[in-house]
């Protein structure tokens, strides 16, 4: 995960944080030091989203910094798991109860990744802005993979800090069960960064890149093909996201990667029912999905 330091006079704006685990801090003062500085250097910690590997050492680096956090106001909707809620929506999604269990114990056994109580001094919505040696930033609202997701936009010289809306490669993931379609939003979101022609992107994860026009086009086609693969694995009877996400995503799916991809699976069918192509039962006890003719 990146954070990046951006210089504003003596000081720095830090955009993002990283998650807070073991030596993870320590990791984060030896950066600023290679850049020449220190934590008491940071003016303003700016959060593209409220995802723990991007604020998650935000409160503590904060309150050393003496400085305040600013993030869009949607973080309150997603920034506390819930496991309990995680559980449920699994069970609805025809996870098998022996391998549901042990995911559920191994992640009671794991940290948060947050330090401290998240918050923020500032909503971070289009209008807002800050300063810094390369001129005035802009907030860009790109709702999708959080809800809420924000780009920051330099316009005089074309650079976009993207968080996780656009990486340095393909790969997608949107938080479900907080807006009507994610999937949606995601695509609006990729129209508005177009729009923008920036010509550098430094990503939350990746190195920097300039071909934002196809990292943009790779997207949309990867939207496209989940969706049409979701379709063709409804085409011979309703399925739950469980089962549509092992064919889906095949030899991909394992235990390691199963509460992501049935995550991206919900998302997918989230987006065909908003536009009116499948249903599902209700879910008793698990919820499955058809097409709707």
């Amino acid at each position: 995960m990146n954070a990046w330091a951006l210089k504003a006079g003596d000081g720095i704006v830090l955009v993002d944080t990283g998650m807070h685990d073991r030596g993870t801090m320590a990791h984060l003062e030896q950066a600023l030091d290679r850049t020449g500085h220190r934590v008491r250097d940071i003016e303003l910690i700016v959060v593209t989203h409220a995802h723990i590997d991007h604020c998650g050492q935000a409160p503590p680096l904060a309150k050393r910094a003496g400085c305040e956090v600013w993030m869009h106001p949607n973080w309150k909707l997603h920034a506390h798991e819930d496991l309990d809620k995680s559980i449920d929506i699994a069970l609805l999604s025809g996870v098998p109860e022996g391998p549901l269990r042990q995911w559920a114990e191994a992640r009671r056994g794991m940290g948060t990744g947050q330090a401290g109580e998240l918050y923020s001094d500032k909503d971070l919505v289009p209008g807002v802005t800050f300063e810094t040696d390369a001129g005035v930033w802009q907030v860009i609202e790109t709702p999708g993979h959080a809800p809420s997701h924000v780009c920051l936009h330099q316009p005089d010289q074309r650079v976009l800090l993207t968080g996780d809306h656009l990486l340095g490669r393909v790969s997608q993931y949107f938080d479900v069960g907080y807006t009507p379609d994610p999937i949606g939003e995601f695509l609006e979101s990729l129209t508005v960064v177009e729009r923008l022609e920036a010509r550098l992107a430094l990503a939350g994860h990746a190195r920097p890149f300039t071909d934002i026009q196809a990292h943009i086009d790779a997207n949309r086609v990867e939207v496209q093909a989940k969706l049409d693969a979701t379709r063709a694995a409804l085409a011979d009877g309703p399925k739950s996201a469980y089962e549509l996400a092992r064919t889906v995503y095949a030899q991909t799916f394992n235990a390691d990667m199963a509460s992501w991809l049935i995550t991206m699976t919900r998302a997918w069918l989230v987006h065909l029912q908003r536009l009116g192509e499948i249903r599902n039962d209700g879910g008793d006890p698990v919820e499955r999905w058809a097409r709707s003719s």
